[in-house]
């Protein structure tokens, strides 16, 4: 679990800003292993990149309401924490520990979501239709709406896992962060956040390697 608990730290803001940025195959995927990826809220760093201000909330994604949403699919309550929601519990239909969380903006009263993760870790992970189908339906489904499902979990499912990666895709409310390395298994629902300077993501509904 240590490996699992480096990877939340931080901000998803800050991961884009500090990791280097990967060269992308003919496929569109990185080469290279992939970087470690915090999904917390934001937070200044000594030494490393500071943020010019707090994310912006996903537009319509309701902290409360994930949270409410995830009780119902886990049997369990979420547990409550300074940011949020942080909780790790065994993923429904699987085998495998998973972390998931939301942080709250800071933008208006914090009733709404900045980023939200979705952690499986085990040195045995099979990364397959059946995962994503578990992590899309048990732990981002609250946040999803529309079409927005359809579209991660085909994204997810074309994704090659037979190396380690780091991909995002953009979609019109949210940006999709995927780490995938050796017994990780990690997706993020990050706000657009700044669209110029260090941490700046696309506005633009692209599909970037990297």
């Amino acid at each position: 679990m240590s490996i699992v608990a480096a990877l939340v730290v931080g901000g998803a803001w800050w991961f884009r800003a500090a990791r280097p940025e990967p060269v992308a195959d003919g496929r569109g995927h990185p080469s290279g292993s992939a970087t470690s990826a915090p999904a917390g809220e934001e937070r200044p760093d000594a030494g490393g990149p500071r943020s010019a201000g707090p994310l912006p909330p996903i537009p319509g994604a309701k902290v409360e309401a994930i949270a409410a949403g995830w009780a119902q699919r886990w049997g369990k309550p979420a547990k409550a924490s300074a940011k949020g929601y942080d909780t790790t519990a065994t993923l429904p239909g699987t085998a495998y520990r998973t972390r998931f969380g939301v942080t709250r903006s800071r933008d208006g009263d914090r009733s709404e979501v900045a980023t939200l993760f979705c952690i499986t870790s085990d040195p045995r992970l099979a990364k397959g239709r059946r995962l994503i189908r578990a992590v899309v339906d048990s732990c981002l489904a609250p946040a999803l709406r529309g079409e927005e499902k359809a579209a991660v979990s085909t994204w997810l499912t074309a994704q090659d896992y037979s190396h380690d990666l780091f991909a995002t895709r953009v979609l019109p409310r949210f940006v999709v962060d995927l780490v995938s390395s050796k017994g990780i298994f990690q997706v993020n629902l990050v706000s657009k956040g700044r669209t110029v300077g260090p941490g700046a993501v696309p506005t633009t509904d692209t599909e970037p390697a990297g």
